[in-house]
């Protein structure tokens, strides 16, 4: 995934958390929940999902 690609993917996680926190009267506490999502969205899962392949592979 590229750099572009990662940093819409968190804005959007961004602002649909300001939009959460804007109903629920917590701003800043869902904008950084919507924030820590697309990062582990964006990050994490591929990461682990890597390691998969490359124990998968060494496993063989």
């Amino acid at each position: 995934m590229k750099q572009l690609d990662q940093s819409f993917i968190i804005g959007i996680f961004g602002l649909i958390g300001l939009f959460i926190g804007l109903f629920v009267k917590n701003i800043m506490v869902w904008t950084f929940v919507g924030i820590a999502v697309g990062y582990v969205i964006t990050f994490w899962i591929p990461f682990f999902k890597k390691q998969s392949q490359l124990k998968k592979k060494n496993m063989k």
